[in-house]
């Protein structure tokens, strides 16, 4: 990669006037003056914060430590989620980052008090998370957030949602196989209505500057073939629910047909996996599929074009409601890795319908993520290549040179001059439609022989987003995994650069 960000670096050291609040910065949490400072740039500086964080620590003296230590202006609090990464809680036996507690136990859902007027279009209703009783974490935060002038975005992340939930079942996508997923069909009325309910639900209860939506899934052909960062296991593709096959009927698109063919693509994966090399080679065989079955691509798009439908109901429902509510959405980390989920996840098709992106680009740990997409992939369609080839052949599609060695990324991870690139496409891709908050990632947690979170690597990530031109940058994935040396550096890159 291009060495522009330590040029960058060297030339934004300058000497911070008022030396107490430097010191402030820098002070044990229980030290922190309750003082709301001035703030040094007028961009969007903001945090992801569970509900948990609130009642473990206090409302003030979460916002006291955002504020001091991070230059923070504005709160993501997760408002809707079943997943625990997102939802604030630590769990099991992780190590605790100098704050918080841990909980053995997570449920998720709603981290405000939902209104039934808005769910009576949905079967599911009963959303409410049981983890913290009656806490509304929004009712709660509000008020003292805006004595401070912070402002507040609910973030509602869609990823997995809880079958045991009443009727939650109705909702969900479902395999060609008839067996029931966790998450949502984005064809059925039910999801739709919930999603559109819960953000109606918010723009009209509660006094809200923007909202984020957030789901990290992808579609059938993506999973089939392992075109995915994280642990990879084979399972049978969605959506083949009745409204799914509906929608692909009115397009034209014979469902026996994308079946017979994910069958088909199922099996290749699973002999690829297992080392059983047809005559032709994976890829020759793999294509051969694409061709015999064009439901194959056809089903995946029919599947994007619906995931696509989730973010457009979203804005018009904001704007319908509460037309200076900033809507923006999380842009999942594959779009970096994956050059099949970056032609499906369009940053100009989001830019129609957002006012800004979170673009996930979290660098630390990054590296090892890479090297499982590289060795995910290269189990299936890329097997023919060793895998040091598979990577190099990726970064050719990805426009990245420099990169480490596949050896070396979880140990190194990925540049910071990664960040200053992603944010720099994302500029030119929605050309100044929508705004581009840089995900920038503060400790989430990693194998210790990976490569870790640091002050200074924090600070050069943030650096990096604003170089580039980012109109903000969001410190990820939940504040309760963030150790506060390394949200100080976030706050020092803030207060150091020149605005």
């Amino acid at each position: 990669m291009k060495t522009e960000m330590k040029e960058g670096l060297s030339r934004r050291q300058f000497v911070q006037a008022g030396s107490v609040l430097a010191a402030a910065a820098m002070a044990p949490n229980a030290l922190l003056a309750r003082t709301t400072p001035k703030p040094a740039q007028d961009k969007m500086v903001g945090v992801q914060v569970g509900a948990n964080a609130f009642i473990d620590e206090g409302i003030n003296q979460v916002l006291d430590t955002l504020q001091q230590r991070g230059q923070v202006n504005t709160l993501f609090i997760s408002a809707f989620t079943f997943t625990n990464t997102i939802g604030g809680p630590l769990f099991g036996k992780d190590k605790l980052p100098g704050h918080g507690k841990l909980y053995p136990n997570y449920t998720g859902g709603a981290f405000f008090t939902p209104h039934p007027q808005f769910y009576t279009s949905t079967a599911v209703k009963d959303i409410k998370a049981p983890d913290h009783g009656d806490f509304d974490v929004l009712e709660k935060v509000i008020p003292e957030a805006k004595k401070r002038g912070l402002k507040v975005y609910p973030f509602i992340y869609g990823h997995s949602l809880r079958r045991a939930i009443p009727y939650m079942d109705k909702a969900l996508e479902i395999n060609f196989d008839g067996k029931i997923s966790n998450t949502g069909c984005e064809y059925n009325p039910d999801f739709k209505n919930l999603i559109t309910g819960i953000t109606r639900d918010l723009c009209t209860s509660y006094d809200i500057d923007g909202l984020m939506w957030g789901s990290e899934f992808q579609g059938p052909l993506n999973n089939v073939i392992a075109a995915t960062p994280g642990e990879w296991k084979l399972s049978s593709p969605t959506c083949f629910c009745p409204f799914h096959r509906k929608a692909a009927e009115e397009r034209g698109i014979n469902v026996n047909r994308a079946i017979e063919g994910y069958r088909k693509l199922i099996d290749f994966s699973q002999k690829a996996t297992a080392g059983q090399r047809p005559i032709n080679g994976y890829f020759v065989e793999f294509w051969g599929l694409l061709v015999d079955y064009p439901e194959i691509i056809a089903w995946e798009k029919l599947w994007t074009e619906g995931h696509h439908s989730t973010y457009a109901d979203i804005y018009k429902t904001v704007k319908a409601v509460k037309p200076k509510v900033e809507v923006g959405f999380h842009i999942w980390h594959t779009n970096t890795f994956s050059p099949f989920a970056r032609a499906e996840q369009n940053f100009e098709r989001f830019a129609q319908n957002a006012d800004f992106l979170k673009t996930v680009s979290y660098n630390m740990a990054g590296g090892k993520r890479y090297s499982t997409y590289i060795g995910n992939l290269g189990s299936t369609i890329f097997r023919d290549l060793p895998r040091e080839e598979t990577l190099k052949l990726n970064n050719y599609f990805m426009n990245y040179d420099g990169m480490p060695s596949l050896r070396e990324l979880p140990q190194v991870g990925l540049p910071s001059d990664y960040v200053y690139r992603e944010t720099k496409r994302a500029l030119s891709l929605v050309q100044g439609k929508c705004k581009i908050y840089p995900g920038i990632e503060i400790n989430i947690p990693s194998n210790a022989a990976y490569k870790q979170t640091t002050p200074q690597g924090v600070s050069d990530a943030t650096t990096a987003a604003l170089k580039a031109g980012a109109q903000g940058v969001l410190f990820s994935r939940n504040y309760s995994e963030m150790y506060l040396d390394n949200i100080s550096g976030g706050g020092k890159a803030i207060k150091e650069f020149k605005f």
